[in-house]
């Protein structure tokens, strides 16, 4: 069985990025995931990270982080380096399903380890949410998108999924954190 999700609602609401879940990560709670990652593109413009730290819903969050005159971070779309990778918590290569592409293939991008971080950090700090992503192992997670090929699965259902594919990583990671969380 393959876990769909796409609206903040039903079992799996959690798993998108607009689901109502605070999130503190950059120096701040987040009112959601979306606008930690959408404020993440401009570390170099603490503006506009407040701009988008205020803004009232996630539609408004991910739309002032997609406006096209705002100046993305340089490396944005570049391959992550290795210290930024180096960062990021290890994934032990034997835990997990063999459909998982290996971590460097899911956080080919930087955009991508900011994903993978900022949604660690939602999980490991929601319990409820925690518990919902756990509950699916070893399912595969699929975000149902029909216009994001990228994040989501895309209108023709071949797209990249890294969204899904990055909620099977921290799944993994939290598996293996279990019993040392305080709550």
């Amino acid at each position: 069985m393959t876990i769909l999700f796409y609206k903040a609602r039903g079992p799996y609401r959690s798993f998108t990025n607009f689901s109502p879940n605070p999130v503190k990560i950059y120096g701040r709670t987040w009112k959601t995931s979306e606008a930690a990652f959408q404020a993440a593109k401009f570390p170099h413009r603490p503006d506009l990270m407040k701009l988008i730290w205020e803004a009232s819903t996630p539609r408004e969050a991910a739309n002032l982080g997609r406006t096209k005159s705002f100046p993305l971070r340089k490396d944005w779309e570049r391959r992550p380096t290795e210290e930024l990778l180096e960062k990021l918590p290890r994934l032990d290569p034997n835990d997990g399903i063999q459909r998982l592409a290996p971590p460097e293939r899911v956080l080919s991008r930087v955009k991508d380890t900011v994903m993978y971080e900022v949604c660690l950090a939602k999980f490991q700090q929601n319990k409820e949410a925690r518990e919902a992503l756990i509950s699916t192992f070893p399912e595969g997670i699929v975000e149902e998108s029909s216009i994001d090929g990228y994040w989501g699965w895309g209108a023709a259902h071949v797209g990249q999924n890294k969204l899904g594919r990055i909620l099977m990583l921290v799944r993994l990671r939290l598996i293996s954190q279990r019993g040392t969380s305080d709550d």
